[in-house]
């Protein structure tokens, strides 16, 4: 058997209630895109088949698996999460052949981890649901919106976390709608240090004061009165205004823990360019350092993506790119 699953990057466009008096916390909004993407492909291997070259092999119980391409660290170590609860039984290899760069706030862990999980499922008969993949991998500690975009693609909102309970099981997804094929997207990805990796996410989040309840309230109105009946209707400059608005209360919300409305100051300055030239809406992704810009024309995407890239080289470098909305979530076919 051989299989090859392919998942789209996200987008992250922030939390809805970082206040949690409620009974629940965080809650959070997104968008599948069509580029960059995870490209993984799975095999069964004969019994008798030579060591592979270049691969990092895997020995769990009666599992040998063999490792290779990009991110190959990364997929072993999803691959050891899964084979502690799954144990398969044979020899299989997992090639990845495409990952989302990492660290940069496009979904790079999630999409990959789920896309390991759910290869190694299927090699091993099972189908097993992402929203119980993702726990344990790791995944879905603070956000659902990757295990949306994975298993549905277009636009997410999930529901956040029970207080006290947010390790246990993934937010629970309410609301997902697909989002024009015709809009573009300019993203912008400066070549800055990520400073919210890891433990240094973790700690953020900690050290993140609890958020006024009038800030859930008013984030609230924008998505639900402003922004997602924009999306349903297809105006791209409602939708847009509303996002831009709610990036900016967010991104108030974690100044004290990022040292400002956005993440550094190379992403701050690229979205307050195309504020300038007239882009629909723009924001941060996540932590960053990826930004993003709404246009309705591709032709005016493409010259802004032109521009962009003359303004990151101009102060450190930086990749500046086309995407379009992705509606259709993670595949996998038969080779």
């Amino acid at each position: 058997m051989r299989l090859r699953i392919s998942a789209p990057a996200r987008l992250h466009f922030g939390f809805i209630d970082l206040n949690g008096e409620l009974g629940r916390l965080f809650g959070s909004l997104g968008m599948a895109i069509d580029f960059p993407k995870v490209v993984l492909e799975g095999e069964t291997l004969e019994k008798n088949a030579l060591p592979l070259e270049g691969c990092e092999k895997i020995q769990s119980g009666e599992t040998e698996l063999w490792v290779k391409g990009e991110s190959k660290e990364r997929v072993a170590d999803f691959a050891r999460r899964f084979l502690s609860r799954y144990p398969l039984r044979g020899r299989f290899l997992l090639n990845c052949l495409q990952a989302i760069p990492p660290h940069v706030g496009l979904g790079s862990g999630t999409q990959l981890a789920l896309s390991v999980g759910t290869m190694l499922s299927h090699l091993g008969g099972r189908k097993i649901d992402p929203s119980e993949l993702a726990p344990l991998m790791g995944r879905g500690v603070h956000s659902g919106i990757g295990i949306g975009t994975f298993q549905f693609g277009g636009f997410i909102v999930d529901g956040g976390h029970r207080t006290g309970k947010s390790a246990l099981k993934s937010p629970p997804i309410i609301f997902h709608h697909e989002v024009p094929s015709s809009w573009n997207l300019v993203l912008g990805i400066p070549s800055v240090e990520h400073p919210f990796k890891g433990e240094g996410e973790e700690r953020a989040f900690k050290n993140l004061p609890p958020a006024p309840s009038n800030l859930a309230e008013r984030i609230s109105r924008l998505l639900l009165m402003k922004m997602l009946p924009a999306l349903i209707e297809e105006d791209i400059y409602q939708f847009s205004q509303a996002l831009t608005l709610i990036q900016q209360l967010v991104g108030d919300s974690f100044a004290p823990v990022q040292g400002g409305r956005f993440a550094n100051y190379l992403s701050s300055e690229l979205i307050a360019f195309w504020l300038e030239k007239g882009v629909a809406g723009a924001g941060q992704s996540s932590w960053g350092p990826s930004v993003y810009a709404f246009l309705e024309k591709e032709e005016e995407a493409m010259k802004l993506v032109e521009i962009s890239r003359d303004f990151l080289q101009s102060r450190g470098g930086g990749t500046v790119f086309l995407a379009k909305p992705y509606n259709l979530g993670a595949s996998i076919e038969t080779l």
